[in-house]
């Protein structure tokens, strides 16, 4: 029987025809730029056609693991022949390039660049020099690691900026109240794994998202359109207390911090932070209602002390639906201490009147004392008899201070629908990789 013959469909492949050579520039750049800079510029040797074809990619990515040297020869070579503008530029590297560094910048910033990534993950840190850095006036997006950046007193601004991410730094010089300040259309900032002393001062009237993982002794945020707030504060001591403005009671830390955050929808408060703003006298009510704040995790040392400060907090937050409370550093306190943490005399009815879920966890639960304990039942039965709306409360097993739990299901609740949930962990957050790529 004869084979046969496929007709439709049929290609026809013209084994002489050159197709790398005479693909169109448009699919080049395409496939370029899925490779990584030395396989990019290997691709020369494809044709003659190609052979300049990488030089004028617009992004620029160096992840070199081998020597400084060879580093610094191949982002020499690179910038040296490259045509046209760079859009992007990525170094990841273990070595800090000091003597380098100034070069490069300055290539980067006759080329307009609009996105720089760079990544040092060496103990030295990368000096970045004033002079060609703060020249880059194309920049929209920053993401720097391991870098020590001076701010000069000449600095008009990144004016078209809307990113800024810095983690394990040192900004000296007029600092970083100067270089967020001078970037008016800075939308998303972040600043971890760092120290300021004195004041940390945010000035950013365009600022939606704010993540702070560090140490200050003060905050003062001038952010009124910010929607998404994480501040993380990190601290050996107790230095706040004596630096704070609320030490002289001109102000409450809770008011200087968040009083007028009027556009905020989720808050994160961790670390010590919390301790900080419950320094000096606690407002009834603050300069700004929360009436968009819809979720807020907060990070709650079991102390009398913290009590005005957290209902303070919630109290200005009228449209809260998702609660996530962690309780941590555990002392014994006194019963009279215990019936007085959660006086519902000073609060309004239905205080969470929005309330859908609420999380409660605990840290180092084998050390939880059963006064402690107690205290975070007060908090519980406050939920349900202020929440009409509540689904969900979700409690950490406690081990052998759970017994005190079991009050919570005989327990009147403000809400028919709601189920109390007996969670077996605590469910661990990362803060992120600080030394992630871009």
């Amino acid at each position: 029987m004869d084979r046969p013959q496929l007709q439709k469909g049929r290609v026809n492949i013209d084994l002489n025809h050159d197709y790398i050579s005479n693909l169109p520039a448009d699919l080049k750049e395409k496939i370029l730029v899925k490779l990584s800079i030395n396989e990019a510029v290997r691709t020369s040797i494809l044709s003659s056609k190609w052979k300049d074809s990488w030089t004028s990619l617009p992004n620029l990515v160096f992840k070199e693991k081998s020597t400084e040297s060879r580093l610094v020869n191949l982002v020499d070579r690179v910038l040296l022949v490259h045509q046209g503008l760079i859009r992007l530029f990525v170094l990841v590297s273990k070595h800090a390039c000091n003597e380098a560094i100034g070069c490069w910048i300055h290539a980067l910033s006759t080329n307009g660049i609009e996105e720089l990534h760079l990544t040092f993950k060496g103990r030295e840190r990368c000096e970045i020099p004033s002079s060609r850095f703060f020249s880059c006036t194309a920049l929209k997006f920053v993401c720097m690691s391991g870098c020590i950046i001076n701010v000069p007193q000449f600095f008009n601004g990144f004016t078209l900026l809307h990113t800024l991410r810095l983690s394990n730094f040192n900004l000296s010089g007029f600092g970083i109240e100067k270089l967020v300040s001078s970037c008016p259309l800075l939308e998303h900032l972040e600043l971890r794994s760092f120290f300021q002393e004195g004041c940390l001062r945010i000035l950013a009237p365009n600022l939606t998202y704010l993540d702070i993982l560090g140490g200050f002794h003060d905050i003062c945020l001038e952010t009124p359109k910010l929607v998404s707030g994480v501040i993380w504060l990190i601290t050996d001591n107790d230095d706040f207390e004596e630096f704070s403005v609320a030490k002289h009671m001109k102000e409450s830390n809770i008011t200087r911090a968040l009083g007028r955050l009027s556009s905020i929808q989720r808050l994160e408060v961790r670390g010590e932070f919390f301790d900080y703003l419950a320094v000096g006298p606690i407002p009834e009510n603050l300069p700004a209602i929360f009436n968009h704040l819809t979720e807020i995790f907060v990070l709650l040392r079991i102390h009398q002390d913290m009590m005005p400060t957290a209902l303070c907090l919630f109290q200005n937050a009228p449209n809260l639906k998702v609660l996530r409370i962690e309780f941590w550093d555990f002392e014994d306190m006194d019963e009279p201490h215990v019936q007085a943490s959660w006086e519902l005399k000073a609060i309004q009815d239905c205080l969470f009147k929005d309330l859908e879920v609420v999380n409660i966890m605990c840290e180092q639960i084998n050390k939880l004392p059963l006064q402690s304990s107690k205290w975070i039942l007060e908090f519980a039965k406050l939920v349900l008899s202020t929440a009409p709306m509540l689904e969900e409360l979700n409690v950490t097993d406690l081990g052998d201070a759970m017994v005190v739990f079991e009050e919570l299901k005989l327990f009147p609740k403000l809400s028919v629908k709601c189920k109390i949930v007996l969670v077996e962990e605590v469910e661990q957050e990362s803060d992120g990789d600080e030394d992630s790529d871009a």
